[in-house]
């Protein structure tokens, strides 16, 4: 576990502050987030955010994204924003998956994109619960990753094309996904699409969250 957790790492690290790191840092600015998932608005509404809820943005990279959707939402405070790594941007806070260093229902609104591919299942799974714990009641989580296709050759290109960071990748459909986070306590998981996607021309998958608003 601790080799696994150190290879990630240190493929994140390589990917945010080696060779790569220009094309990691424009990848990871607003404008290129903006080419990597366009439709900011569409996220902004599948995850509700407004003025006054909480928000966290887990694999954030530099940060842009997140910051970009606060500001387009009319936040007036900026967002949580956790890595696994240091980076360029502004980093809240350095976590893992599996662990994540909040309280119960601490957020309503919580995106992570592009981000699991480099995780075994086991990591996953333990993801998809914590998602579900520290997400309040009423609140939503954006999940998006890099899809699979039928074509082996096409798939294999694909995972190339998207390993920056990742020291290996896994790509997966809307049915492994499902079939994750349903175990994890969410009382709604949809199939959602953001898109279209230019850059890369890659399908993505989308899940949304949803927990159900406290009664009473």
């Amino acid at each position: 576990m601790m080799r696994r957790r150190r290879a990630v790492i240190a493929a994140r690290e390589r990917w945010l502050t080696g060779r790569w790191r220009l094309l990691a840092r424009a990848a990871g600015s607003q404008a290129g987030q903006a080419l990597l998932t366009p439709r900011a608005g569409r996220v902004i509404a599948l995850l509700d955010l407004e003025p006054g809820k909480r928000y966290l943005d887990i694999g954030c990279g530099t940060a842009a994204y997140a910051h970009l959707l606060a500001d387009r939402a009319g936040c007036a405070e900026p967002p949580v924003c956790l890595d696994i790594a240091h980076g360029p941007g502004p980093v809240d806070v350095i976590g893992w998956p599996e662990r994540l260093p909040f309280g119960d229902g601490a957020f309503d609104c919580i995106s992570s994109f592009y981000f699991i591919r480099r995780f075994d299942d086991d990591v996953v799974h333990a993801f998809a619960r914590e998602l579900a714990r520290v997400l309040a009641p009423g609140g939503r989580a954006l999940v998006m990753e890099i899809a699979p296709v039928v074509n082996p050759l096409l798939n294999r290109l694909h995972a190339k094309v998207v390993s920056g960071g990742c020291p290996a990748v896994d790509l997966r459909g809307w049915g492994r996904l499902a079939a994750t986070f349903s175990e994890a306590g969410y009382d709604a998981i949809d199939l959602v699409n953001a898109g279209p996607f230019l850059l890369p021309p890659v399908p993505r998958v989308g899940i949304l969250l949803r927990k159900a608003p406290a009664e009473g």
